[in-house]
């Protein structure tokens, strides 16, 4: 029987518009509470890059009820933890604590959602250390890469410029213009929250509507991607004091609705995941033109990417591309083996049973799709991945790695 990602979890909607996914279970006295806000740097203009990793940075820095230290000094006297992130399409919050904790974290979502004061003076104590926080990315090789080749990939503006802004951008905003954008975005119809874990269904809703029924509800946006996401594929260097290269390479792909996606994901394990795939076993061990290779096809509502990360010795690593360029061409040629079919498979099914044992993964993975509606993709998922064919692959393969196109990121010294 195929694990179903969906069962036990209960959907409602607030009249406000916000949407509530609860996955009770009392195994473990522990809940995980998140909540997914659908803005991220995709809905900034050029001169307000960075702005969502900022105002992520900045609600936790007081609300109308909470001192920016009670916000953390609360969590930890809990025993918890709590933490957000930024991405280009969404703002990420979540707080995990033993259940004789929960109301306490529902409240903390609460006023971080819709209660942040966003004052000036927090704002001029927190510019400098995101300022700070800009330069080490900036000087992290991995980071970096990463930004690099979506410069690369990518043609549209917005898919191309790092989440985390330039020092120019961030610089010259105003807590004004926090609160503007902290309105505009932070609404129930943006706005999803998942909690996985020991708590009673109708105390838990009981409690969000007590903290999210006076959140605004504002209105969904459905024209966030403009123009075409991919271009001319480019290839982008930079010179840093490096001991080795850092090389990624890429093309975009579709939305994450688009029905090839389970497919590129098992090409993606093929290539890149473990001794036997056949990047590792060609370019790193019989070749030994790498330290380390690997592939992944990322996802989101938007365009996609599907990219090849490598570390390699500088005096190799302009031998990498040609070398890359003959195995996928190779991959065209000799499609999988079924025994390369049903390893990645077998991986695959293993790593999401293993991502379903704590309750922060279940309400993480739950929220992903939720905050771009995509539950259905959600529960055929498994299904569809463990019933695709040889033949499945080989269509995928020659739609997408033929002729090769791909985009070029390098870190050298």
């Amino acid at each position: 029987m195929i694990f179903s990602p969906l069962k036990g979890v209960e959907s409602y909607r607030f009249p406000n518009g916000l949407r509530v996914y609860l996955k009770e279970d009392h195994q473990w006295p522990l809940v995980s509470a998140h909540a997914w806000v659908r803005v991220g740097s995709i809905d900034e203009s050029p001169a307000q890059a960075g702005m969502a990793h900022v105002l992520e940075h900045m609600v936790f820095k007081g609300t109308t009820h909470l001192e920016a230290a009670e916000i953390s000094s609360a969590v930890e006297a809990l025993g918890g933890a709590m933490n957000a992130e930024t991405t280009k399409e969404y703002t990420h919050y979540y707080v995990d604590v033993p259940s004789a904790g929960t109301s306490e974290a529902i409240h903390l979502l609460g006023e971080l959602l819709h209660q942040a004061v966003l004052d000036p003076s927090e704002w001029e104590r927190e510019c400098p250390v995101i300022l700070e926080e800009i330069k080490r990315r900036n000087d992290d090789p991995d980071s970096l890469l990463w930004d690099l080749l979506n410069e690369a990939v990518f043609e549209e503006p917005s898919l191309r410029r790092p989440v985390i802004g330039s020092p120019e951008t961030v610089a010259a905003i105003t807590s004004g213009d926090l609160r503007a954008f902290y309105k505009k975005h932070y609404t129930a119809a943006e706005c999803v929250v998942v909690v996985a874990g020991d708590f009673k269904t109708d105390e838990m809703l009981k409690r969000l509507r007590g903290e999210f029924e006076a959140m605004p509800g504002g209105q969904a946006n459905t024209n966030r991607f403009k123009g075409a996401p991919g271009g001319v594929l480019r290839r982008v260097a930079v010179r840093k004091p490096v001991k080795q290269t850092y090389l990624a390479f890429g093309f975009p792909t579709p939305p994450a609705a688009h029905p090839d996606h389970e497919a590129l994901d098992l090409v993606a394990g093929i290539l890149g995941d473990g001794r036997n795939s056949r990047l590792v076993s060609s370019l790193r061990e019989k070749k030994r033109l790498v330290w380390s290779i690997s592939a992944a096809n990322m996802t989101h509502q938007g365009p996609g990417l599907f990219a090849i990360f490598a570390e390699a010795d500088s005096k190799k690593s302009r031998k990498l591309p040609p070398a890359l360029n003959h195995l996928l061409k190779n991959l065209l040629e000799q499609p999988p083996t079924s025994s390369e079919l049903e390893r990645v498979k077998n991986m695959i099914h293993t790593s999401w049973l293993q991502g379903y044992e704590t309750y922060h993964s279940q309400a993480s993975t739950l929220g992903l799709f939720a905050i771009d509606d995509h539950l259905d993709r959600l529960k055929r998922y498994l299904p569809k991945l463990l019933g695709l064919t040889r033949r499945h692959l080989s269509e995928v393969i020659e739609t997408y790695f033929h002729p090769l196109a791909l985009a070029a990121a390098v870190i050298e010294s």
